[in-house]
């Protein structure tokens, strides 16, 4: 398990999708705990949209918000290694393959000016250059021509510039070496289709003044041998660049073939980069059965982020899941199947997926995961800040509908004590704050209401939802009968649910009412009394985990569905 946690960049403590106040309080407080303790590799996050209760209770305590999160699927992005070696377009060949050399890369990302990808560059790639000597034009590596400037040229040589400014301006040349009579270097130099001619030479004045009063672009001196100064003046008059280096004729051909910018081989992969918003699970297997072993990574906008190895792609996730309020997949926020699962904090029945190790799981018959958040503090002998115990207390408060619900146990009350003696916060007032924050039914959509805090279920071979609203109106579900009956058949059709139900519960008079859309036995067997809209009453009910999921889970207990599959 150590080993396990060593590799992972960071953890992620979040509660169950649709979240209500109890689950974002305790991920966030769960997140303050684990980070008092030393591990700083985790943050809390919001499955989605930040609820308006839960950002009242943010900005009433002064907390930074938690950051929402559509899903948890690896990204790219997630596992690019940012610490790497690349080379801009404009760089030499020779300095390209002394960083090869050096790095011991199979491969070298290639960038421009600005950062932008370009393509990579490999030793496979120069070698089939280097080998074309059959090259059209005779412009491959092996060949005479050389696309390069003075400038390259100088760099690559390690050459001081005699005469000449040394440009970059880059084209084209021809080079040629002069080993031979000045009368025969002249016929075969100032032929017709000798353009922009580079001329190597050692120490040969005679040559040395026949290329620069022909005006030749450029005149390599090889072996730091000397130029008259007569000739270094007239080679000013022609505009004509000496560079004089200390490498012999040889080496000088072979570096010089290397003064060719990087970008003018044949790059790879310059179409088809990866980009750090990709997903993981959508690039895998072609990454996998890649002959490749780097693929550079792009930003959206292209510039070049970094890299990663066909090992990274069989590599353990850098990301794990702390889950509070929930130990269901089907509860959880999407992508959580793709990440392991270090530990579970939880008030609910027990329905996790197998795990491939042990965790740490912390659950008990309490109203709130709150309750067992502030419990985890006082078992590791610290106490809450002001404001953490402020959140916490909201939390068990909304979790346990102001202690009416009969989830609520003397250790929810007697844990809002102490929260509420460190927060300086009345039970109470926050209730009723949030009570007046608003009515989910007057002020959210049709859909919204119903996905507020949705849980999905399996059980004795029936998929089904249920949603929870607190609403102290009840008949505004009366006035949206119809429009959440459709809502919710659209779900139920959308994900394939045998039933989709509505719990909206009135906690100041201690009521709940449901509306079901779907299976119609087991509508019939509902054991609460259904009004003449077709809405159930349920006086007495407030908790969907204690009152309603029991009965349900019962109910399908005596009338099994045959499984499809």
């Amino acid at each position: 398990m150590e080993k396990t946690n060593s590799a992972i960049k960071k953890i992620m403590v979040c509660g169950h999708k649709n979240p209500d106040v109890d689950s974002i309080m305790a991920a966030y407080a769960l997140a303050d705990l684990k980070n008092k303790l030393g591990d700083d590799r985790v943050q809390a996050i919001c499955p989605g949209l930040l609820p308006s209760r839960a950002a009242w209770l943010f900005k009433h305590f002064g907390l930074e918000v938690p950051p929402s999160v559509n899903d948890v699927y690896l990204r790219v992005g997630d596992m690019v290694r940012s610490v790497f070696t690349s080379i801009r377009a404009d760089a030499t060949l020779f300095e390209a393959v002394q960083i090869l050399k050096s790095s011991g890369a199979t491969a070298l990302p290639v960038t421009d000016g600005e950062g932008n990808f370009v393509g990579m560059l490999s030793p496979m790639a120069l070698l089939s250059e280097l080998m074309n000597i059959t090259s059209h034009k005779d412009e491959s590596l092996a060949g005479r021509a050389l696309f390069s400037s003075p400038c390259m040229m100088q760099s690559v040589l390690d050459a001081e510039c005699l005469t000449g400014t040394a440009e970059d301006n880059r084209k084209i040349y021809n080079v040629f070496v002069a080993a031979m009579s000045v009368d025969v270097f002249e016929r075969r130099l100032l032929r017709p289709d000798r353009d922009n001619p580079v001329v190597i030479v050692g120490d040969r004045p005679e040559i040395h003044r026949c290329v620069v009063g022909h005006g030749i672009p450029v005149l390599i001196i090889t072996g730091k041998c000397a130029v008259a100064d007569d000739i270094v003046r007239l080679a000013m008059e022609k505009n004509v660049s000496i560079l004089r280096t200390r490498f012999d004729s040889a080496t000088v051909i072979r570096r010089i073939k290397f003064s060719t910018p990087v970008n003018h081989v044949p790059l790879s992969g310059a179409s088809s980069p990866l980009h750090t918003t990709d997903m993981v699970r959508d690039v895998r297997r072609e990454a996998l059965s890649s002959s490749e072993n780097i693929f550079p990574v792009c930003t959206p906008a292209g510039r070049l982020a970094g890299l990663v190895t066909k090992s990274d792609f069989t590599s353990p996730p850098p990301f794990a899941m702390v889950l509070v309020d929930h130990n269901e997949t089907a509860q959880g926020i999407a992508g959580i199947e793709e990440l392991p699962v270090l530990e579970v904090v939880d008030h609910h029945r027990i329905a996790i997926r197998p795990t491939s190790e042990p965790i740490k799981y912390t659950s008990d018959t309490v109203g709130s995961t709150c309750t067992i958040i502030a419990g985890m503090y006082r078992t590791a002998g610290l106490r809450p800040s002001r404001k953490i115990a402020g959140i916490l207390l909201a939390g068990v408060v909304t979790d346990t509908l102001l202690f009416q619900s009969p989830t609520t146990t003397d250790t929810d009350t007697r844990m809002a004590e102490w929260l509420g003696k460190i927060s300086g916060e009345d039970p109470r007032e926050i209730m009723d704050q949030l009570m007046k924050l608003d009515s989910p039914l007057a002020v959210m959509s049709i859909e919204g209401a119903i996905e507020s805090d949705r849980k999905t279920y399996s059980e004795n071979g029936y998929r089904f939802a249920l949603s929870q609203l607190e609403e102290n109106n009840l008949e505004l579900l009366h006035r949206n009968r119809e429009a959440l009956t459709v809502a919710m058949g659209k779900t139920q059709a959308a994900e394939g649910l045998d039933f989709v139900a509505l719990m909206v519960t009135d906690p100041v008079r201690g009521n709940s009412e449901l509306l079901y859309v779907g299976d119609e036995p087991v509508r019939r067997a509902f054991p609460y009394v259904k009004r003449h809209d077709g809405i159930f009453a349920m006086p007495g009910i407030l908790s969907r985990k204690k009152q309603l999921l029991p009965q349900i889970i019962a109910t399908l207990a005596t009338m099994p569905k045959a499984r499809m599959d």
